[in-house]
């Protein structure tokens, strides 16, 4: 007499989804977090919140479109390759190759807003906001996933090997 999970084995129902909590509590946390400093940065340094899909207000002229471009899909084409070039091991060198390159495309529109930009409180905000949003996503992972530390040097190991 025994259910499915009395007999040894393993149910469906028994299946590892401990991962699942920290996650939502990570997304969640985290967007509140930067929905919340943003907002503070846009009233205390007075800047107009940009429209969300709307290419023409992010950008300071067409030049700062054109390289925000690049950026992107370079940003992809690097990503792509990591996944291709890694996908024997389980990494997270893709994702941080993306994230250098949003880094780069950060500080690029930084110097865009600063040079050309008509409110000079542009260019303060985006420099806050990557630099808050860096360290609330940073402090998220290492809070809610504390083993990332781990993964991030196993991932360093991993990328010197490849480069020797």
């Amino acid at each position: 007499m025994g259910g499915v999970g009395e007999t040894g084995g393993v149910g469906y129902y028994e299946a590892q989804y401990d991962w699942i909590w920290p996650l939502i509590g990570f997304i969640a946390v985290t967007a509140l977090a930067i929905m919340g400093v943003n907002w503070i940065l846009r009233k205390i340094l007075r800047v107009e919140r940009k429209k969300l899909f709307s290419g023409s207000s992010n950008f300071v002229n067409d030049r700062h479109e054109k390289v925000d471009a690049y950026f992107r899909w370079s940003g992809a084409a690097i990503s792509i390759g990591a996944l291709f070039i890694f996908r024997e091991t389980q990494s997270f060198l893709p994702l941080i190759a993306l994230l250098a390159i949003s880094g780069l495309q950060g500080a690029y529109t930084v110097y865009m807003e600063r040079t050309h930009a008509d409110n000079p409180n542009d260019y303060k905000y985006s420099f806050l906001h990557f630099l808050t949003s860096s360290v609330i996503v940073v402090t998220c992972i290492f809070t809610f996933f504390p083993d990332f530390f781990g993964f991030i040097l196993e991932d360093i190991r991993l990328l010197a090997d490849f480069i020797n």
